[in-house]
């Protein structure tokens, strides 16, 4: 007989690099138009409303890729999913770089959103490969990603559009996705399907999709068509009316697409609110400091760079997050991810403060938007800790997932509120609009006052959650006194995930009634003793 030899174990850095490049990754293909937007177009042929789907077709795609790619990481194998995510990115860049007809890219720029997903499933991955000292370092690194690729992306798309044309943007994105797609292949754990009976929920992802699409559309499209249009209006209804048929069929059923009561617990559920709040001001702080470095010198508020030296300026937040990494993994390992959450959101807020004041100079919005990152990255690396912390090992992709769409909400927001206040307060030069001081200072202002709302959050975060210990197989119960929103609403006699018995023997009555009484527990709170 031949024996295969056993896989060599691969090193912690291995993982966290492959699993951080290909967030990068995942955020530069993100924001790696949205400077080349009033170019669209030109480059396909069609009016500006239709360019923008361009745009609004990735976000779409990512949010609702998320939730699902999440879901069945946890339950068929998350480097499978990861590979998955990565050569459908792979396909849809080559179907980008190789054609300019509109249909055709509209459906590549949807494939290439679906890699949103991926930075949920890094992090849980994460947390089943590192030793615990580590698990704070790797998660830290990864969180970064998303401003690292972010700030690389927006100078990046100008320097490839003007050197080497419109296509090396999807080649250079589909090359380094090959590239992903081996070395995680290769380098991550090949991780194992879950043991419980469970099926998809796909009348859950169906529910879901009818709800986030049209939300996601009124955030993205409100400005252009009118907050108070029958279109904006009638979506706003729709979406309404799905989420409120998807909540009970989620609470109803046995593999649900999201475990509601899992994100109804006090921490899961606090965190989300706070990354909805503190997301607003993620993506707002890169696109205001490059469109005020880049707006001419004339302007109220330009500093007249090229786009080539505004793009050398913004990669030092970049730089910031990188370097930062190490330390916030002693920060989580000290203080836990409540307190980092905290002190990122508080950054944030005294840190777009002092936006207001540092704005006359190139070195005064390149510090400024250094201190933000630096907010932003406290906070998006604690946030996975509390989330995983709250939650069992087997729902650690999901979990993720879920706050990874509650950013993408919040991010969704923060640039149709951007676009509203531009057209509001922007001067009109040559044809572009161009900020002024008063769009700059009432949206830092604005932003202060998210960064203190996120505070108040997450100081109701409770404290010692991070350290309880946890069965890694079952649903943990939650703190005396914190059933969750949802702890009291009626469950069915199965847990979900969990296999069906025949219900004839003494040992499946026995069964049954231990999970039924089990179940009790678990959603209601511990007993109280009289």
């Amino acid at each position: 007989m031949i024996r295969l030899r056993a896989r060599r174990p691969v090193p912690p850095w291995a993982t966290i690099g492959v699993l951080a490049l290909t967030g990068v990754l995942a955020a530069l293909q993100g924001t790696l138009l949205l400077p080349l937007v009033s170019r669209l177009p030109e480059v396909y042929g069609v009016g500006t409303v239709a360019a923008s789907w361009i745009i609004t077709a990735t976000m779409l795609a990512g949010a609702l890729a998320t939730p699902i790619v999440s879901r069945l990481a946890d339950m068929l194998g998350k480097r499978r999913l990861v590979l998955v995510a990565l050569l459908v990115l792979l396909a849809g860049s080559v179907l980008l770089a190789v054609t300019d007809e509109y249909a055709v890219a509209l459906l590549g720029r949807t494939l290439q959103g679906v890699t949103a997903s991926v930075l949920p499933v890094s992090m849980s991955i994460l947390k089943d490969v590192l030793p615990p000292e580590r698990v704070g370092s790797g998660i830290a690194l990864v969180s970064a990603t998303l401003g690292i690729g972010s700030a690389v992306g927006l100078p990046l798309a100008g320097l490839l559009y003007g050197t080497l044309g419109y296509s090396s943007l999807f080649w250079l994105v589909a090359g380094f996705a090959g590239l992903l797609a081996i070395g995680a292949w290769w380098l991550l754990p090949p991780g194992t399907p879950a043991e419980e009976d469970e099926r998809f929920d796909w009348a859950g992802a169906v529910l879901l999709a009818m709800g986030l699409v049209p939300l996601l559309l009124v955030l993205s499209q409100g400005n252009a068509w009118g907050w108070g249009s029958p279109t904006t209006l009638a979506l706003a209804v729709a979406a309404v009316v799905s989420f409120a048929v998807w909540v009970p069929w989620e609470l109803r059923t046995r593999s649900p697409l999201i475990d509601l009561r899992l994100t109804s617990r006090r921490p899961v559920l606090l965190t989300n609110v706070a990354s909805v709040i503190i997301a607003l001001g993620l993506l707002t702080n890169l696109l205001l400091a490059s469109l005020q470095l880049g707006s001419p010198a004339g302007t109220d508020a330009g500093l007249g760079l090229s786009a080539g030296r505004t793009g050398l300026a913004m990669a030092l937040p970049a730089a910031v997050f990188v370097l930062a990494a190490p330390l916030l993994g002693l920060l989580l390992r000290r203080f836990g991810g409540r307190a980092v959450l905290l002190a990122g959101s508080l950054t944030m807020a005294v840190a777009y403060a002092l936006r207001v004041v540092l704005d006359d100079s190139v070195a005064h919005v390149v510090l400024g938007s250094v201190l933000i990152g630096a907010g932003s990255t406290l906070a998006m690396a604690a946030m996975p800790m509390i989330i995983m912390a709250a939650v069992p090992r087997r729902h650690t992709a999901s979990a993720n997932g879920v706050n990874s769409l509650c950013r993408m909400i919040g991010t969704s927001a923060s640039t149709a509120a951007l676009a509203a206040l531009t057209s509001a307060t922007a001067t009109v030069v040559a044809g572009h609009e161009v900020p002024t001081s008063t769009t700059i200072h009432v949206a830092c202002w604005v932003l202060v006052g998210a960064g203190l709302l996120a505070s108040v959050v997450v100081w109701f975060i409770p404290r010692d959650h991070e350290h309880r210990e946890r069965d890694a197989g079952t649903v943990p119960a939650p703190a005396a006194g914190d059933p969750g929103i949802l702890g009291s609403l009626p469950i069915s006699n199965e847990l979900p995930g969990q296999r069906r018995r025949g219900r004839g023997s003494p040992a499946a009555q026995t069964s049954s009634a231990v999970r039924y009484s089990g179940a009790i527990i678990c959603f209601t709170g511990a007993p109280r003793v009289k």
